[in-house]
Formats: structure tokens, C-alpha cells, sequence
């Protein structure tokens, strides 16, 4: 196999290994720096607020300073590794992100900061991952022992196959799910293609299971934590993977917000390591213990410092007396009563004494803290390079000191047709025997900024395409065929817009008749909404995205309606974020605007709602937008168009102006929607809704 015009680079017809891999690194770090330049001109920077910041570790032997703030929410983009600028009133200082874990940002700095001048903010440059990307590839060379692997992924490479018996049990599975597991096991580059609704994360799981019961070390990796927590889930409700979990072999690494079942590194190290935690506990109790009796020796000082002023003045009233609390705090009762009567220096000289004691207690007790931390976090990386299972996003694969010098038999990405190549080719070489690609091609690419063909080509078309472009045939593919998800009205207008017709139903579609008879429309699965040119599209001024006031405001009626017919969820999918948020403010304080998700095609990748109402926005007097007309070069219409109609599982409402799509686009791809939507549902117009 020969990728599919991956890189447009002349290519000898012979080509030593060393040649194939400095060849893809050059294009790869060529892409990669173009598209941090269109990065920086589109995006550029962000900030996310952090809160109840402290000093962390001062014992650290270092020289940079250490401290932990908290998290309002987690970030994709913090990651360890990162480095960034930790900003606060007036201020910018440099700073390495250490650790992120629990809510909580530990970042190291240059010199001290002054946590007075809360609050802080991170300040995230988004191109810095790409930096660090560049770097990882550089370093990558023809004696990796993953390169063979990574080559064979990319078509450059041969594909091994052998016979392997299965050793777990996957008889819930359907055919194509248990084909996919037994092509996994198989073949040393495998793809699972998975539809919308068809059972791609509970087939992944029994996938990792297998492979790991197999003796297998696996690397598990995503473009997002939320796809590999949602893994992470499925791969806990079987009971051979959760003893597996228990007995710490499984280790997610990076920050999650979600359960993460005792997997999580510090988790796992919490519980090989209980004496080291136990005695940082103990240790940070006796640091509180010590700082508060330095204190009150202060107090007491200053309190016997006003008493000697008084004896020395001309005035004859009594020196104020020494809290009894306080010398007893710093004392034994015995011996703080007897120093209670000695004189104001000689027991300002005794109090000294002590404090210097317990300052002392408090620097010593830090530095042991200091120990065990540092026990700890060299326990997180064996944790991690005992692991039988390693679960990343693709950025810490590269990025994560944790995953300094681990090699695994067989690498997996989910999400897979998402990742842009140069990262997957990074992750693929971390892998000895095999790798898997699980996703769907047509669904959402991977995001690039750039508009230069060659980014395009190097960054924004995803694996499938590259290596198997010919899905439907490729004996590297395992498609799974039956959707459990969609009402049969509303799949087989997927099914035959996205997949040849190939789609099956479940058994389980069938209950979803009882949200098709739900109002609005009631006794239909599948809806158009024709707007017949009495909805205006229209682009403010100063702003590129678009709104159309007519049917923000039906799309946000329809929402209520469904909302007061019974006990479903509702989204609502606009391809323009403008219309999102004109609909959210007509849905805003009340019910409907607290339970509805109204967002971008982009936001709804992966979720799936009872009820969704698709939103097409454009009309006269404006041309379609490049968002869905497949005209425009790299065009994500189609992508964009099939991640919208397979998030509805019961009712799939449709608000489109048809003659305008018609017109315009005759052979686009909304249209052929629209025109084959009208098979299996119905259209009402505008004044019958």
C-alpha cells in the first residue's frame, strides 16, 4: 500500500527507511510550522482563571518556585509540559505547567510570587503544543523501534496478518463488532469504522480487553479527554478489565473532571504508595502545627514587648499580662505556669527559644514533605511504565514526561479520523507489533487553521483517507453496520446520504417511536420545515458568521414545545456560532434555556439528544456559506452535515428554505438531503408548524 498522495514531494521508487522517515518529518514539520503561523493570525492567545493560589512543595530542590492554584473548570490545553505566562494584575511572569490533576494547576516559576496580588491568570498560547510536536519528531530517528510500525500505518510499510484465537469472551457483541476485535487481533494495522449510533466505544473496549488478555501492552490515546473517559467507562463495566484496573494496570494519564474508577496516575499511586502519602499528611499537619505556634510566639513577644515599655515609662499602672492560651501552646502546662512569673526579657528570651525550635520543626518538616513528593512523583512514572494500559490524549504522547522512554506492543487512537496526521504518526511509532485506528471518515476532520494546500493535505484529511481511502473495500477495515441509536427514518436517510445504504437498524431503534408521536409535529421521526423564503439571512456588520431572526425564533419555539410534551432532551444545531447564540438569548431564564444545548456543529460531535432541531440559517439574500456548500476547497459540508443528523435519536426537524438550496446548489449536498428527506419524512411549511 502507498498512501494516498500524502506528501506531494517526489518520491524515488526505492526509498531506504531512513529516507522514507526523513522524508515525512520534513513535510510534517513544514505543515506543522505553517499552521502555527495561520494559528497565531486567527486564534491567538487565551486565558483561563485560576484561584486560592499557595505555595507548593518550598522544599523543592530546584531553583524555580513551585505553586498550585485551582481550576474554575478543565482546559484540553493544559497539559504538563506547557509553558505559558502566569498573569496577574499588571504583571506577566513565565511559567512551566508541572502537573494538572483534581481541579488543580501546579506551575513552576523563576522567582517568588506574591500571591497578594490575586488574582492569576493563565495566559495559553495554543501553538506552543505544535512547538513541542516539532520537537518530538525531530528527535524521532531510523533505530525507533516503532518506526517500522508507523511507516506500515501510513501505507509505506508492510502489514503483517497472523491467526489468533480470542481468549475473552465477546459473545454480547453483534458480527461487525466481533469482526472488528478479531481484526484487531490479526493485523498489525487494523481500522474500525464506526458510524454514528453503531457501537464504536463499546467495541473499542472489547477490543482493549482482548488485546490486553492477550499479554499486550496497550496504548490508548484521543484527540480529547472526554472520548477517554467515556472509554475508560465502557472498558470498567467488564469485569475481567476492572480487576485489571484494581490491581493498577490501567493508568489514565492527564486531567479529567469525570470518574476515572481508581485509574488515574495519582490514583494508582495513592494506593502503591499509601506510606509516602500518609506521611506527606502527617507532615503537612505538623507544618500547620509549627507556623501556628510561631505565630503565637509572636504575639507573645510582642505582648511582653509592651510590657517592658510599660515598666521602663514614668507611669505606674501594671504591665499587661501574657495569654495563658498562647504559653501554653508553646510549652508544657507545668512549664508555662512557671515561667509566667518570670520577668518580661527573661521570658521574652525563653519564647525566642522556642520559636527559633518550632521555625526550625516547620523548615524540616517542608523538606521531608519535600522527600516524599518527590518519591511520589518518581512513583508516577514506574506507575506508569508498569501499566498494561496507558490511556493519553495524543498531545501528553508527546508532551507528558510520564511517557519519557515507554514503548507499547500496540498503539489505539479513537477518534482517529479527527487527529491531525503528524501527531498519529508520532504516536504510531511508540508502538511495536500493531496499531488501530478507530473512527468514522465521514464525520468531522481534523481542524486546521491554514488555508495553504499543503497544510491541507499534511494536517487536514484524516487517516482513513490517507492509508485506506477506498473504505468499503479494504481488507484493513472493519466497518460496524448496525446503528443502535437513530429512529429507522432518520437512519436510513444517514444510512444512503453517508454510507452506501449499508446501515442496519437495532432492535433498541424501535422504542423510538415513542418519541417521534411526541409533539411538536407530532407522528413524525423526520421533519423539513420549509421556510419558502420568508427567512432572511443576513451577516452583521463586523462579524463573518451569520443570523436569521425568523427561524432563531422557531427554533427556539419548537425547543419549548418538545420540552412541555414530555420527559426528553432537546438540542438545537446551528452551523454558525452568531445563530447559536441568537437563539440561546430568545431561550435565556427560563426552563427551556437551562435544559436545551444550542451550540455549533462542531460542539455536538459525540453527543446525542432525543429531539434535534438542525437549524440551516442560510437563505436569500445571501449565497450559501462555505460551511455548507461543497464548492469551496477542503469543503467539511458533508462531514459537518452528517455529524448534525445522526445526533437525533426519536425526532430529526429539519429548518431549511429547500427551493433556495435548490437553486443555488443543485448538486450540493444539503440539497441531496433535503431532496432525499422528503423519502422518509415530511414537509410542512411555515405556517403550519
Amino acid at each position: 500500500m502507498r498512501p494516498a498522495g500524502l506528501l506531494p514531494l517526489p518520491v524515488a521508487d526505492v526509498e531506504t527507511q531512513a529516507e522514507q522517515l526523513a522524508r515525512f518529518v520534513k513535510a510534517f514539520q513544514r505543515g506543522v510550522r505553517a499552521e502555527m503561523v495561520a494559528m497565531r493570525d486567527r486564534l491567538g492567545a487565551f486565558e483561563i482563571a485560576l484561584d486560592r493560589g499557595r505555595e507548593f512543595d518550598p522544599g523543592e530542590s530546584s531553583n524555580r518556585f513551585r505553586y498550585a492554584f485551582e481550576l474554575a473548570d478543565t482546559n484540553e490545553k493544559l497539559a504538563a509540559g506547557v509553558e505559558c505566562s502566569l498573569r496577574s494584575t499588571g504583571t506577566d511572569e513565565l511559567c512551566t505547567i508541572e502537573s494538572v490533576a483534581d481541579r488543580q494547576v501546579v506551575v513552576a516559576v523563576d522567582r517568588p510570587l506574591d500571591l497578594s496580588r490575586e488574582p492569576y491568570s493563565l495566559v495559553i498560547y495554543p501553538w506552543f503544543l505544535y512547538e513541542r510536536l516539532l520537537g518530538a519528531l525531530a528527535q524521532l530517528g531510523a533505530d525507533h523501534r516503532g518506526i517500522d510500525q508507523a511507516m506500515a500505518l501510513f501505507g509505506k510499510g508492510e502489514v503483517r496478518r497472523w491467526g489468533t484465537s480470542l481468549v475473552r469472551d465477546h459473545g454480547a457483541l453483534n458480527p461487525g463488532q466481533r469482526a472488528a476485535v478479531q481484526l484487531c487481533s490479526d493485523a498489525s494495522v487494523a481500522f474500525v469504522w464506526g458510524p454514528p449510533g453503531t457501537g464504536k466505544t463499546t467495541t473499542l473496549a472489547h477490543v482493549v480487553d482482548e488485546l490486553v488478555a492477550q499479554g499486550l501492552r496497550v496504548l490508548l490515546v484521543s484527540t480529547t479527554n472526554a472520548a477517554l473517559d467515556h472509554a475508560l467507562g465502557q472498558l470498567t463495566a467488564r469485569p475481567e478489565f476492572a480487576a485489571e484496573i484494581e490491581a493498577g494496570h490501567v493508568v489514565r494519564i492527564g486531567q479529567t473532571s469525570a470518574d476515572t474508577f481508581g485509574a488515574h496516575v495519582d490514583d494508582v499511586v495513592q494506593r502503591v504508595c499509601a506510606t509516602h502519602r500518609r506521611r506527606i499528611d502527617e507532615l503537612e499537619e505538623r507544618v500547620r502545627d509549627s507556623v501556628d505556634r510561631v505565630q503565637r510566639a509572636d504575639r507573645v513577644l510582642a505582648d511582653l514587648s509592651d510590657a517592658e515599655a510599660v515598666q521602663q515609662s514614668l507611669f505606674s499602672r501594671p504591665a499587661p499580662r501574657v495569654a495563658t492560651d498562647d504559653l501554653t501552646r508553646l510549652f508544657p502546662i507545668q512549664v508555662a505556669r512557671k515561667l509566667a512569673n518570670l520577668s518580661a526579657p527573661e521570658l521574652a528570651a525563653q519564647v525566642r527559644r522556642r520559636k527559633t525550635r518550632y521555625a526550625r520543626r516547620a523548615e524540616l518538616s517542608r523538606k521531608r514533605q519535600a522527600e516524599h513528593e518527590r518519591a511520589l512523583r518518581n512513583e508516577r512514572s514506574g506507575v506508569v511504565a508498569r501499566a498494561r494500559c496507558v490511556l493519553a490524549t495524543l498531545t501528553n504522547a508527546y508532551l507528558s514526561p510520564l511517557m519519557n522512554g515507554n514503548q507499547f506492543d500496540i498503539v489505539i487512537a479513537e477518534e482517529a479520523s479527527m487527529a491531525v496526521l503528524p501527531s498519529l504518526f508520532y504516536a504510531a511509532c511508540l508502538a511495536t507489533r500493531g496499531t488501530v485506528m478507530v473512527g468514522d471518515p465521514r464525520q468531522l476532520p481534523p481542524i486546521v487553521q491554514s488555508d495553504d494546500e499543503f497544510v491541507r493535505r499534511v494536517m487536514g484529511r484524516n487517516i482513513f483517507d490517507v492509508t485506506v481511502p477506498q473504505p468499503e473495500t479494504s481488507a484493513l477495515v472493519a466497518m460496524l453496520d448496525t446503528q443502535y441509536r437513530m429512529h429507522p427514518a432518520i437512519g436510513d436517510l444517514v444510512s444512503n446520504l453517508f454510507y452506501s445504504g449499508r446501515l442496519v437498524h437495532g432492535d433498541a431503534t424501535r422504542t423510538r417511536d415513542t418519541i417521534a408521536t411526541a409533539p411538536p409535529l407530532a407522528g413524525e421521526a423526520l421533519v423539513i420545515i420549509d421556510t419558502g423564503g420568508q427567512a432572511p439571512c443576513e451577516r452583521p456588520a463586523g462579524t463573518s458568521s451569520r443570523r436569521n431572526e425568523t427561524t432563531a425564533e422557531l427554533c427556539a419555539d419548537l425547543a419549548r414545545r418538545a420540552l412541555d410534551a414530555g420527559d426528553v432532551s432537546v438540542g438545537i444545531i446551528s452551523p454558525y456560532a452568531l445563530q447559536a447564540r441568537e437563539i440561546r438569548s430568545r431561550l435565556a431564564g427560563t426552563r427551556a434555556g437551562r435544559a436545551i444545548e444550542c451550540s455549533t456543529i462542531h460542539r455536538f460531535q459525540g453527543q446525542e439528544c432525543d429531539v434535534i432541531i438542525l437549524d440551516l440559517v442560510d437563505s436569500d439574500p445571501m449565497r450559501p456559506g462555505r460551511l455548507l456548500s461543497d464548492r469551496h476547497p477542503g469543503s467539511a459540508a458533508r462531514h459537518l452535515l452528517n455529524v448534525s443528523l445522526s445526533r437525533a435519536r426519536g425526532k430529526l426537524i429539519l429548518v431549511a428554505d429547500v427551493d433556495y438550496f435548490a437553486r443555488h446548489e443543485p448538486d450540493g449536498i444539503v440539497h441531496r438531503a433535503l431532496s432525499l428527506a422528503r423519502t422518509y419524512g415530511r414537509v410542512v411549511t411555515l405556517a403550519n408548524t
